[in-house]
């Protein structure tokens, strides 16, 4: 696939971090050296292409307050693994649900965030209790890993 210079501009830019403001895509155009119009029409482009798949955000919530983090893995049966990943899920405190296979069998592994550590063993304990009689195993997250934007050009 051909990218022209614009193309290449464009992806250079939004490599890197959203800039603060009430309107960043205005603000990335002005670096571009474009209007916002011919910018935004160019990540259309990019991403009708299949060259840019979307936009997502890295939560440094460290920054934000959230000091306690823990993976915990739920031991499913088979048949209950997409309801159970489901009700898991509705919990505001999770952001990653998803299946692996682990522990002999599939389970569900999800990220559960709160201010401090009582805070997550409170959450887990009001899934748990919703879920049922389910084994679980809790893995805290230590450090936080250094998070940047991924570059390609």
């Amino acid at each position: 696939m051909h990218l022209d210079h614009t193309d290449k501009r464009i992806i250079r830019i939004v490599q890197g971090d959203l800039p603060e403001g009430r309107n960043p895509f205005f603000l990335w155009a002005k670096d571009a050296g474009m209007t916002e119009h011919a910018f935004i029409q160019g990540l259309h482009r990019l991403m009708q292409k299949g060259v840019i798949r979307g936009f997502k955000a890295i939560i440094r919530h460290r920054l934000g307050g959230i000091k306690a983090n823990a993976m915990v893995v739920w031991k499913v049966d088979e048949d209950k693994i997409e309801q159970t990943g489901e009700k898991i899920s509705r919990w505001a405190a999770v952001t990653h649900c998803y299946e692996r296979p682990f522990w002999g069998g599939n389970c569900i592994f999800s990220m559960i965030h709160a201010k401090d550590r009582p805070g997550v063993e409170a959450i887990i304990q009001e899934i748990s209790g919703s879920l049922g009689d389910m084994d679980y195993k809790v893995f805290w997250s230590e450090r936080e890993l250094k998070k940047t934007s991924m570059s390609f050009l």
